[in-house]
């Protein structure tokens, strides 16, 4: 997916309705902007399966009334490595519904009776508030792994230090020294390191 599109750059937008007869309306309207490119979901094709095959930038979602299974197909590609932005456009206001298409990982979320005419900055925000989701995702996944590390870094060093009768830079340097050898993360030294002493501590 294009994050940072150049100027000119063509929008390529997947348009999902469960009504086949308003989803092609919508796209006719949209292909009167030659700045998009659109495709629509075939017919009997699960969202995640349109989105691996026509990689867009965007997912527009138009519902009347958003239904289960509609939130579901949303919540299934957000977990899939296929996820993309999408943007939900819905004719009435439901705070209910808000809450749980949020949840289901849509990250623009419009009340609109008709589509303006120009929908691209609608689109191109969802695309950067999307994009901004998963900086801070993955940064905070970092964090978390460094963390977890840390942890079993510092648990490995203990035992190293009780086993062998050493002080704590010792025993970092050990397996330091053994990561270098092994070209391996410390980490995933300490990690075998642990598991080992717990295998010798099985009867």
């Amino acid at each position: 997916m294009r994050e940072d599109m150049a100027p000119g750059t063509r929008l390529r937008v997947l348009v999902a309705d469960e009504n086949p007869r308003r989803g092609h309306a919508l796209s006719e309207t949209l292909h009167a902007d030659a700045s998009l490119d659109v495709l629509t979901v075939p017919p009997g094709t699960a969202l995640v399966d349109a989105v691996r095959a026509c990689r867009p930038d965007v997912v527009l979602v138009d519902m009347n009334r958003a239904d289960r299974d509609a939130l579901d197909s949303i919540r299934a590609l957000s977990c899939s490595a296929q996820e993309r932005p999408v943007a939900l456009f819905v004719d009435e206001d439901d705070v209910e519904l808000m809450e749980t298409a949020f949840d289901t990982g849509i990250c623009s979320y419009n009340v609109l009776e008709a589509l303006p005419r120009d929908v691209k900055p609608l689109l191109r925000a969802a695309i950067a508030l999307y994009a901004r989701f998963r900086r801070t995702r993955d940064e905070l996944t970092e964090a978390q792994r460094v963390l977890a590390e840390r942890k079993i870094i510092d648990q490995a060093k203990r035992c190293f230090m009780k086993n062998e009768k050493t002080s704590e830079a010792q025993a970092y340097r050990w397996l330091q020294r053994r990561a270098m050898q092994t070209s391996r993360r410390i980490a995933a030294v300490a990690g075998e390191y642990l598991a080992s002493q717990k295998k010798d501590e099985t009867p």
